[in-house]
């Protein structure tokens, strides 16, 4: 009795230990199966994140690039060019905006602007070389100048076609400017434009911090621009059509006939080229005079 009363205590202690055995056994391998888990989970991250960024950087190898085919009208000859996003500096900027100001104000004409900022602006930014040859364009004593062809009832516009820089060193920056633009006659009774012809202007210009002017002047030019050097020649392209101006408003034919009718003498202002070549003529009536 007291011998199998031993063999089951031993019984029942081996049937225990396999079981606690077992029990462990089967907590290490759920602990194995979670770390091998874990190591396949951050491997396909990690192979994910490979893939992603293998894919943005073979992504604009498969872009679609367009491709600009410019050919000459005369010679023919074909030129293939890229088309990128045009980046422009601050300091061209304001060498191409200083330059189409000029361009506007010294090619266009209207009778109720000229005495009130395309005069101001031209005598402000040219120097008296250049401003002399503009002030004897409106002179009364020429046949062909605006005021005497063209009057109260018609004006030039300008629309610039292109503009590009040369010249120049890296450090001071471009001293010169080619621009081609166009000239339309607008006729203010009937609100048409009608086209004119090309022209190109070669300006060659400088920046004089130190130059004197008063506050109006510097209102116009605040960085001191000075063109030293102006040539306007022809360039004959195609004619377009005549477009109507849809923000005119007709003139009575009345008025239109008045306007167009004054004869050269009548037209008021005192000839500008009796007048002092260092300074701009203070303006009268809307036409510049002395």
């Amino acid at each position: 009795m007291k011998f199998g009363k031993k063999d089951d205590t031993t019984a029942v202690r081996s049937a225990v230990g396999k079981a606690v055995d077992y029990e462990t056994s089967l907590a290490s391998q759920a602990r194995r199966s979670e770390r091998l888990a874990w190591r396949v989970a951050a491997a396909a991250l990690v192979t994910t994140l490979l893939l992603a960024a293998g894919y943005i950087v073979v992504m604009p190898l498969k872009e679609k690039v367009p491709f600009l085919v410019l050919a000459d009208a005369y010679t023919g000859t074909a030129t293939i060019a890229r088309l990128r996003e045009n980046t422009v500096s601050a300091s061209e900027a304001i060498n191409r905006a200083n330059v189409a100001t000029f361009i506007r104000a010294r090619e266009s004409y209207d009778w109720t602007l000229i005495g009130t900022r395309d005069w101001n602006t031209v005598f402000t930014m040219a120097e008296p070389q250049v401003s002399a040859s503009y002030r004897a364009l409106y002179s009364s004593r020429n046949p062909n100048g605006p005021l005497q062809v063209y009057g109260k009832g018609r004006s030039i516009r300008i629309k610039i076609l292109s503009l590009q820089l040369f010249g120049g060193d890296p450090a001071k920056g471009p001293s010169g400017a080619t621009v081609r633009f166009q000239r339309n006659m607008f006729d203010k009774a009937s609100g048409t434009s009608r086209f004119m012809d090309n022209k190109i202007a070669t300006v060659e210009y400088s920046y004089k911090a130190n130059l004197e002017m008063s506050e109006e002047d510097r209102l116009l030019n605040p960085l001191g621009f000075r063109v030293s050097g102006y040539r306007v020649d022809s360039d004959y392209s195609s004619t377009p059509a005549v477009v109507p101006d849809p923000t005119a408003t007709p003139a009575s034919p009345a008025a239109s006939q008045s306007a167009d009718g004054v004869p050269a003498a009548q037209l008021p202002g005192v000839d500008p080229i009796e007048s002092p070549a260092s300074s701009a003529p203070a303006p009268t009536n809307g036409v510049p005079v002395p």
